[in-house]
């Protein structure tokens, strides 16, 4: 065996003994957008007499790592790829929830069609207008192509 094989033999090991890294697309507005949909939840709530919610980094952390993977998988599963749910992928972004919940979704172009959306479905709504939660995370990402539409997952919580 020549010194180049056994370099492309072992080059080879390494790579295929590496964790697949996913690309996670975003798009160039996703801040403003991800900042919509908590103004427009806030609206909700306030609307029914609940205090708003807050941005918190744990809570983002958790929802972008959501999308991504459901925009991968395309999908709006709330369960992620290695079997992880809600509470798993919080306690790994560092949020501690002593309550949490979590809408998806695929497809929606505007925060206004999300919230709308999630405001028509009881089991979303209830997560928009829980009185306990304080505090939101919104995540976006994109699908790759030919599919590449928006997968969106807002977490709602407050921490202990």
């Amino acid at each position: 065996m020549t010194h180049r094989t056994l370099i492309a033999l072992l080059t080879a090991t390494v790579l295929l003994a590496a964790p697949i890294a996913h690309a996670c697309a975003r798009t160039s507005d996703a801040q403003a957008l991800e900042a919509e949909t908590i103004r427009l939840v806030n609206v909700v709530r306030r609307d029914k007499g609940l205090a708003p919610v807050r941005a918190a980094a744990g809570l983002e952390r958790s929802a972008q790592g959501h999308a991504c993977d459901i925009a991968a998988r395309q999908t709006t599963s709330h369960v992620s790829a290695n079997g992880g749910t809600l509470k798993t992928r919080l306690n790994r972004s560092g949020y501690r929830p002593r309550v949490a919940s979590e809408n998806t979704g695929r497809g929606f172009t505007s925060p206004a069609q999300a919230v709308h959306w999630w405001m028509t479905s009881p089991p979303h709504r209830a997560n928009i207008l829980m009185a306990s939660v304080r505090e939101i995370g919104v995540g976006l990402a994109v699908s790759e192509a030919p599919d590449t539409r928006l997968h969106w997952v807002v977490n709602f919580g407050v921490s202990r």
